[in-house]
């Protein structure tokens, strides 16, 4: 095998006799496709609690609803606890809905985290990964696994602390990348000094510039909405379409590939994007019509973002602004911003504040992306003391 994930080079030791709780959920397989509980067991574990984060233990719920409790993991019996709870969610009180519930955390040895990350700051699971560390005194067993968007390049703004939230929660690049053991030790370091009890089982024979499809470790879709390892390479900069009233294709089989809305004309915003020559990525007019979400029942007319190069695009969170750009200016009477969401996933509201006083004037873009730039660099400093592999 040319790469082993942090599942498949775990040894026994490290596990044995120990009461374990597991956060975990579909993508928590080895490389013969046994699930993570199956292998804890069998390397002498002891399955003693597990906890799903965000759409569920089997990933079955869709983005933002409540997950509730289960009976037992079949795999190991295992009492199946949610990170992602209604009641606490309905009572405002987000960190407790997050946090493990009272009481589950009795008689644990240690917890395992093994939940495959898609690369990108706006993404919950590495919050969930946060949570835990800021807030859980048990030791804390973090399963590596490879960054699918691979390990060079950084890209996009910081995050502003006043824009922290569950979907965004420290202060790191739009796209960082690192592997969710790197990150969790850059975390437990920068942002809490130090608190959590960490032990990272690190990938066998990854390196930095390998996407995942150069693994040959099976891809499990992460969440109901990121089907493809080509979803989650365009992820970082489309979902950047979730902060206006445009449609990202949730509710179709291509989410975050199509985009658009009723009043678009494809064939007009194909034009204009393909006239952009934006890096790695060629635009197909098309027409589509979610069976839930935004737009449920309507066709929209929008596009399909096709990857025309092998890696996948270099500059995509870029890209997701050029997007924006273009609708703004095309569609301007009917083109709306969600201020709150669209600041939470960028990080600030610069990019918008910029884009509004511009008109979606695209020269408006370049003085913001040489920001970018002195960031990027700045993190590609910072994040060295916490690389693992070449």
């Amino acid at each position: 095998m040319g790469v082993k994930s942090g599942l498949d080079a775990l040894q026994g030791a490290l596990i044995k006799g120990k009461r374990l709780g597991l956060v975990t959920n579909q993508t928590g397989i080895d490389s013969r496709y046994r699930r993570t509980a199956e292998v804890l067991l069998e390397k002498g574990g002891q399955v003693s609690a597990i906890f799903g984060p965000e759409h569920g233990y089997y990933g079955v719920e869709q983005d933002a609803l409540p997950v509730a409790d289960m009976a037992q993991d079949r795999w190991s019996g295992a009492q199946v606890y949610s990170l992602y709870r209604a009641e606490d969610l309905a009572q405002g009180k987000e960190h407790q809905a997050f946090s493990p519930p009272p009481g589950s955390l009795n008689n644990l040895d240690a917890l395992v985290f093994d939940i495959q990350d898609v690369g990108a700051r706006y993404y919950t699971y590495p919050t969930t990964l946060g949570i835990l560390l800021e807030t859980v005194d048990l030791p804390i067993i973090v399963i590596d696994r490879p960054n699918p968007l691979g390990g060079v390049t950084v890209e996009g703004p910081g995050l502003l602390p006043e824009f922290s939230s569950f979907v965004g929660r420290y202060n790191v690049p739009v796209r960082h990348g690192l592997t969710i053991g790197e990150l969790a030790q850059l975390i437990n370091n920068l942002y809490l000094k130090g608190k959590a009890q960490i032990e990272v089982v690190r990938l066998e024979g990854w390196q930095r510039e390998m996407h995942f499809a150069d693994t040959a470790l099976p891809w499990v879709l992460p969440s109901p909405n990121l089907p493809t390892l080509e979803t989650a390479r365009l992820y970082p900069g489309t979902c950047l379409l979730e902060g206006t009233n445009l449609s990202v294709g949730r509710g179709t089989t291509r989410p975050f590939e199509f985009f658009g809305a009723p009043w678009i004309d494809p064939v007009r915003l194909a034009q204009e994007l393909n006239q952009r020559q934006l890096p790695g990525l060629y635009f197909r007019e098309t027409y589509f019509k979610p069976a839930f979400d935004r737009f449920v029942g309507e066709v929209c007319g929008g596009v399909q973002a096709h990857i025309t190069t092998k890696p996948g695009p270099d500059q995509i969170v870029r890209s997701g602004l050029e997007i924006i750009a273009a609708v703004l200016r095309l569609y301007h009477d009917y083109f709306e911003w969600l201020p709150a969401h669209f600041d939470r996933l960028i990080g600030s509201a610069i990019p918008r504040h910029t884009l509004v006083k511009a008109e979606g004037a695209y020269e408006a873009l370049g003085p913001l992306f040489e920001e970018w730039r002195a960031q990027e660099k700045q993190f590609q400093t910072l994040r060295q003391d916490f690389l693992f592999y070449n």
